[in-house]
């Protein structure tokens, strides 16, 4: 019997600052991607596994700290005897200048630094198989290739899978479920795809993970794992093991008739306590507020007042609280600004477009109405 942990896509030192995340926070996050990998290899050791498997973007090349090879070769060191095996992917590149070519590595660690595939003997009758992703985009891997090991023989990549529409292009590698099967593959143990899944779900071939942790809020519906994969017979089974803490969560909340902001910040607290983990620090919660309250509403007293300890970003979606067909009908200032907008308004090129224009009109009416507005309730 041989066992395998096999992770991808951990993404150490990433930027989460196109989600939005305060500073502090996505200092926070990054700090606990380590300590999601101390977990990673805390559970291999209890598994007592023989090999850990890491299919590419390990860490992000553009934003990788100094210390960051420091950090993984204290964590792989210690791992010995278990013996590391990575398959570079497109953020974590085998270059010359890379952290990979640079580092001095323990000895329990195999890097994969070609952008064709060899292999490496796991044990006898069970061989390895991977390669590094190359600087050019749309390398055929299985292309003409079969395996030259009898055996169990494992495929270790970073790769699209192509049976999903539109992701051929958003990988260096990318491969299938019958160029697998006809390079000779037993298994594959793949990375790229960050919502974890098994390849296909009635028999199980090949799997990806995930990445452990949920990097944007895109993943919010993703499972985020680790495979534990045993060897025993001839047979590779598979066994999902959720590893991920952080969770991302989207609500619209209608804010229809609330009277003030107060009020308006208990109806998000109680949509936010319907959430799994609403008061837990490792949740990031998009809220929506749509409607139409009865008066004007102040964003940031309501995020103020809201209580939480989940990280909660706020975008507005209200409704119009006016009838623009009747007002561009005045002969009056507000009936010259309804006209204009509407103009725009038709040649909006999207729907995110439509719904700027609509607040920034709906605001700038409240504003000619005499009503206080205040410059953060306008998104």
């Amino acid at each position: 019997m041989f066992h395998i942990l096999h992770c991808a896509d951990l993404h150490l030192d990433t930027s989460f600052a196109s989600s939005g995340l305060p500073v502090a926070i996505g200092s926070w996050r990054r700090t606990d991607l380590r300590a999601t990998l101390g977990r990673i290899l805390t559970l291999a050791r209890e598994q007592q596994v023989n090999a850990v498997t890491i299919a590419g973007d390990l860490y992000e090349q553009d934003y990788a700290l100094p210390d960051t090879a420091n950090f993984l070769t204290q964590q792989f060191a210690k791992l010995a005897p278990i013996r590391v095996f990575i398959a570079p992917g497109e953020r974590d590149p085998y270059t010359n200048d890379s952290l990979y070519a640079l580092t001095r590595w323990p000895e329990n660690v195999m890097i994969f630094s070609q952008g064709k595939l060899s292999s490496v003997e796991l044990t006898p009758g069970i061989h390895l198989w991977g390669a590094a992703c190359p600087p050019a985009r749309g390398h055929g891997t299985l292309d003409n290739f079969h395996v030259s090991r009898d055996g169990i023989n494992l495929l270790l990549l970073h790769a699209a899978n192509t049976e999903r529409p539109g992701s051929e292009d958003k990988a260096v590698f990318s491969m299938n479920t019958a160029a697998a099967r006809a390079a000779g593959f037993d298994f594959a143990l793949l990375g790229h795809q960050h919502n974890g899944c098994l390849w296909t779900e009635d028999t199980p071939y090949c799997v990806y993970p995930g990445s452990p942790e949920p990097l944007a809020p895109g993943e919010a519906d993703g499972t985020h794992q680790v495979v534990l994969l045993t060897i025993q017979d001839g047979v590779c089974t598979p066994e999902m093991m959720p590893i991920s803490q952080w969770r991302y969560h989207s609500l619209r909340v209608d804010l229809t008739d609330c009277g003030s902001t107060g009020e308006a910040a208990k109806h998000v607290e109680q949509s936010l306590q319907s959430i799994q983990g609403s008061n837990d620090e490792r949740v990031v919660c998009h809220v929506t507020l749509t409607g139409l309250p009865s008066s004007a509403l102040d964003v940031e007293e309501l995020a103020g007042q809201v209580k939480t300890k989940a990280h909660v970003r706020y975008e507005t979606r209200l409704s119009l609280a006016y009838d623009l067909e009747q007002l561009a009908q005045e002969q009056t200032v507000r009936g010259l600004l309804v006209q204009r907008f509407q103009t725009r308004l038709e040649n909006a090129n999207s729907d995110q477009d439509r719904h700027n224009l609509l607040n920034a009109l709906n605001y700038a009416l409240q504003v000619l109405d005499g009503k206080q507005v205040h410059s953060n309730e306008i998104s």
